[in-house]
Order: structure tokens, then sequence, then C-alpha cells
């Protein structure tokens, strides 16, 4: 098989596995309109957010990278940055709980309950035994 078959081939593979809404902007504006409504119109705020957040966590761990990697010193103007792509993390964060309504002490005391469950007495490697054989 030559290349271009080959790059034709996984082409038409993906497209046959990839979800309709993903690939028909007309249903996609349906659903769309569908989840503005459920989101009481911050779909774009959700969005823009998700997407910051994304991309902030991103910028957190390539500055990680280059301090483990890279030979960045981490020194008072690494941790500076550290602060602000953190900082900038937290704003998409707050953004992404205010589009979906849900206040940050609820997720925080979420998480806390979640936390206590997997680890009641405190954090121990058989945890991810126990996962990876579940």
């Amino acid at each position: 098989m030559d290349v271009k078959e080959y790059f034709k081939n996984y082409t038409d593979f993906v497209d046959s596995v990839t979800a309709e809404v993903s690939r028909n902007d007309d249903i996609f504006a349906a659903r769309f309109k569908q989840l503005s409504g459920l989101l009481g119109g911050n779909y774009s705020r959700l969005d823009n957010a998700i997407a910051g957040l994304a991309g902030e966590s991103g910028e957190v761990a390539d500055l990680w990278k280059k301090v483990k990697y890279h030979s960045l010193e981490y020194d008072a103007e690494t941790r500076e940055k550290f602060k602000k792509e953190l900082g900038d993390v937290c704003w998409y964060l707050f953004q992404t709980a205010y589009a979906l309504g849900m206040p940050m002490d609820e997720i925080i005391d979420g998480n806390v309950e979640k936390l206590k469950k997997r680890h009641s007495n405190g954090f121990s490697p058989n945890y991810l035994l126990q996962k990876k054989g579940a």
C-alpha cells in the first residue's frame, strides 16, 4: 500500500468513527442551542473557559518541563511565572464553575469527600494497584 492510500484509509477510518454532531454543522447548531438553553445562555463562556483551562494548564506543564528537562532554573523569576500561569488556571477554573452554575465551595467540598472515600487512611500506592485491577 502506498503512502497516499495509507493516509486516505486512515482518514476514512477517522471519519467513520467521528460522531455525526462533530461532522455536521447543522446538527452541531441544534446541539449548541440545546446546550445553551441548559446552561442559561452560558455556552460561550463555558466553551471559552474550558479551552482556556486546557491551554493554561498546558502552559504550567510546559514551564515545569523546562525546569525538569531544559535546565531552566527554579528561581524567583520562574516562581513568578508559575504564579502567573496558575493565576490564569484559577481564572478559567472560576469561569468554568460560573458557567456551570457551580459554586467553588461545592466543588472543593465534593473533591474533599471523594478523596476521603478513596484514601480513607491516607494515600497508598495500593490504591493504584486496586484501580488497575478493577
